[in-house]
């Protein structure tokens, strides 16, 4: 059966999954922000007194240090994403960006994202940077979602390559599938997946 979906559809697709990855990762972005704030207030306060040892902020600079860390990290993940990606798209740098983004939650049951970093090597497409970003994040934004008292494993991404194509496996610890409403737009901008137990492997075409 013939489909109208063209490449081009899929920056509308990806603004939507953009939005909705967005609305989830603003609970840690708040979070983050307040740690921060919270912490370089102890500091700043207990900094103020003659007597304080470096000993007494230590612990609140080095938290206020690691909330930031994610932080920063979160947001340059969102301006990446959020920028039209040039040509041709970088798989290895998306899929970064994209773990990022995934990852934040605003529900403690929801999985880790991690990533299998033993892809070295140009790793470039030919598949527009809308059609790249919303193959990884459709599946992966899916893929974490837990319920309440439910023990998730992380959920893997893993980059790998040959002469024609890239490949990015996504590993769960149950199954993972690419959305239905996603399917005929990515096969249109010529992305192609396939699914063994619980795991999804999204391969793209190389520049």
């Amino acid at each position: 059966m013939p489909t109208s979906a063209a490449p081009a559809d899929a920056g509308v697709l990806w603004l939507a999954a953009l939005q909705r990855a967005l609305g989830r990762a603003a609970h840690d972005v708040k979070d983050a922000l307040n740690g921060v704030s919270v912490n370089l207030e102890v500091v700043r306060s207990r900094a103020s007194r003659a007597d304080a040892p470096a000993s007494a902020v230590a612990p609140y600079a080095e938290a206020a240090a690691q909330q930031l860390e994610r932080l920063t990290t979160l947001l340059e993940a969102v301006l990446a994403l959020g920028r039209l990606d040039r040509a041709p798209t970088d798989v290895g740098a998306t899929l970064r960006r994209v773990a990022a983004l995934c990852g934040a939650s605003n529900s403690s049951a929801d999985a880790r994202v991690l990533i299998a970093d033993t892809f070295t090597g140009e790793a470039r497409t030919t598949v527009t940077g809308d059609a790249v970003r919303l193959a990884l994040v459709a599946p992966l934004l899916d893929a974490v979602v837990g319920r309440k008292g439910e023990a998730r494993e992380p959920v893997v991404c893993e980059l790998a390559g040959d002469l024609e194509t890239l490949a990015v496996r996504l590993c769960s610890d149950r199954p993972i599938t690419m959305p239905a409403d996603a399917a005929d737009v990515l096969r249109a901008a010529g992305v192609r997946w396939s699914q063994s137990a619980n795991e999804l492997s999204v391969v793209f075409p190389r520049a």
